[in-house]
């Protein structure tokens, strides 16, 4: 299939569509291009507005943001390239600046991953929904939040029962060093929140339950795979396979904002 940037949006945005649906009080509203989301966490990955189309509305981004502030929760936004400029002021009227954002990558052949799986000296495996609490503890260790005990609140056992999400760990010495989360719906999988322990990296680790939840998604019916990147996680996926569709711009607030469910903190 061709990489189109367009459907790696909408991609997004319906994961993020699935996944409050198992957090209780959580909620979802599209308007103007965007998403709205408002789980109640107390960081700010994890509430916000998403952007589907490129030239979002303006008043519409501005009547997210404030139905999201009103819930007194941290939160962020994040845009595809080409939104209007008078975003920008909107964000910053609200307390949001624009910091470095991150690309959106795919995979659209996965015929090459099977060898990646396999890393000498660590089991990989999927968690049970009753573990999630393990998938937490490794991402605050691996720097994708900042809080255990918040991200615990909203990637619970609820949400790992529903339809599509899966989360992985590996493990080493009986110790889980490295996770991932993945959202399959349709013809695609979304890959978020890959953690590796800092004492654990370069070591293949990251690559290796990567490419484990994008095969579960090929095998669940999936054809293509998708996730943002962070610096360090960029060649690991890069290597993988996935290219970069685009480019997201980021907005925070004036204090780091922390727990986003990204594919951010590895580094193998």
């Amino acid at each position: 299939m061709d990489l189109d940037p367009d459907e790696a949006a909408r991609a997004n945005v319906r994961a993020w569509e699935h996944l409050v649906r198992a957090v209780p009080g959580a909620w979802a509203r599209r308007a103007g291009g965007a998403l709205g989301v408002m789980t109640g966490a107390g960081l700010g990955g994890f509430n916000g507005v998403w952007g589907e189309a490129r030239e979002v509305e303006p008043s519409a981004i501005a009547d997210l943001l404030d139905a999201v502030g009103e819930a007194g929760v941290p939160h962020c936004m994040q845009l595809r390239q080409g939104w209007p400029p008078e975003v920008d002021e909107v964000a910053k009227e609200r307390g949001l600046v624009r910091v470095p954002g991150e690309p959106l990558m795919a995979l659209d052949n996965g015929r090459n991953l099977p060898a990646t799986v396999e890393c000498p000296g660590m089991s990989l495996r999927q968690l049970l929904p009753e573990e999630a609490h393990l998938h937490a503890r490794v991402a605050a260790e691996g720097g994708v939040t900042r809080s255990e005990a918040l991200y615990g609140e909203v990637i619970t056992p609820e949400v790992l029962r529903s339809p599509g999400i899966r989360c992985y760990v590996g493990e080493v010495e009986g110790r889980s060093v490295t996770t991932a989360l993945s959202v399959t719906l349709g013809d695609c999988v979304g890959i978020f929140s890959v953690a590796t322990h800092p004492a654990h990296r370069r070591r293949g680790y990251g690559s290796a339950v990567t490419a484990r939840a994008a095969l579960d998604g090929h095998e669940s019916g999936a054809r293509w795979a998708w996730l943002s990147a962070s610096d360090a996680g960029y060649a690991v996926y890069r290597d993988l396979g996935f290219v970069t569709v685009e480019r997201l711009d980021f907005w925070e607030p004036l204090r780091p904002c922390g727990g986003d469910l990204t594919a951010a903190a590895t580094s193998g």
